[in-house]
């Protein structure tokens, strides 16, 4: 069964094709992948299901590619040197996002559990599904969005929208050292590229990585309203963040911010802030859920911001 299990793991395995970075080749993680692009001015890369079509796109691009750094370069000495974090003047070109999978493979959703795990002491537990409260209509999710279709200025900036109006702003939050006492958090949010409002923070408070994509949706959500968005539709890769909002807020504030085993809730701070954003009729939230690292433009955006909040945060923690 594990054998299977690996086999079927490996035929669903993505290849991440580099055709300008710091070493052209084919990548078979995102971690890999990302060393050799990011902060690299001009940078090219795409995801795709076989390595043929990857280094099909490498040549196409003016890359030559051989055995040597293919598969194998995930092994070279480029890992072993230092990278710059990314920051608000990364300017990474992908080629063609609409040829981009719509899903992730089985791999990486495999590690974003493991990291979900791993990252468990630093969450609240979650409550069973007795305690979940259902989706009040203020909060809503949304399945398979709308694609922006145009631009719509709102007080002094221009903002992506799609046909039903509602803008689009993506965030996230980035966690150095998650759960231990040398944590650096940051927070990331991004409305488009180049845009004024785009915003790279370190958190406030405590240094965790659930911290930070709290405060990036209060920030987003403070943003809009300063600018008279009325729709606005949050794109994060945290389910955590979103099931806490739809699912489990409402029993939480009844509770007197308590959790059903009657422990405190351990983010409860940041969760009243975000709670008062969100109070009242001044704009209409959806939330939408995407997949971290799997070639949305926007998600990889807000995750460069919300690590350089992370770099902001250690160095604020350096000079104290």
């Amino acid at each position: 069964m594990v054998l299977n299990l690996l086999r079927q793991l490996v035929l669903k395995m993505p290849f991440y094709a580099v055709a300008k970075g710091r070493a052209v080749g084919v990548y078979l993680t995102w971690p890999e992948c990302q060393r050799q692009v990011s902060g690299f001015t001009g940078a090219k890369f795409k995801k795709f299901p076989t390595r043929q079509q990857a280094e099909t796109f490498i040549r196409e691009n003016g890359g030559s590619i051989s055995s040597s750094s293919s598969d194998s370069a995930s092994n070279s000495s480029v890992d072993s040197q230092p990278v710059s974090p990314p920051t608000q003047s990364v300017r990474v070109l992908i080629d063609n996002y609409d040829g981009i999978n719509a899903a992730c493979s089985r791999i990486e959703s495999v590690k974003r559990e493991l990291d979900e795990l791993r990252s468990r002491p630093q969450t609240d537990p979650v409550p069973n599904d007795a305690d979940a409260a259902p989706p009040t209509k203020r909060k809503k999710t949304v399945k398979d969005p709308k694609p922006v279709t145009k631009l719509e200025k709102y007080g002094n900036y221009s903002f992506l929208q799609d046909e039903d109006g509602y803008v689009h702003v993506y965030t996230d939050g980035s966690c150095e050292g998650n759960g231990t006492a040398a944590a650096c958090a940051g927070l990331g949010v991004y409305f488009g590229e180049g845009h004024a409002l785009n915003t790279s923070q370190p958190v406030s408070g405590r240094a965790t990585n659930n911290c930070g994509e709290i405060q990036a949706a209060s920030l987003a959500i403070r943003l809009a309203k300063k600018h008279g968005i009325k729709r606005l539709i949050i794109n994060t890769d945290s389910k955590f963040l979103i099931d806490s909002i739809t699912k489990w807020m409402p029993n939480w504030k009844r509770n007197q911010w308590k959790l059903s085993t009657g422990k405190p809730v351990k983010n409860q701070v940041d969760f009243m802030e975000l709670d008062k954003e969100l109070a009242g009729k001044a704009i209409d939230i959806k939330w939408n859920h995407v997949d971290a690292h799997c070639g949305i433009l926007g998600n990889e955006r807000a995750d460069a911001l919300a690590r350089e909040g992370s770099a902001m945060f250690r160095r604020q923690k350096a000079s104290r």
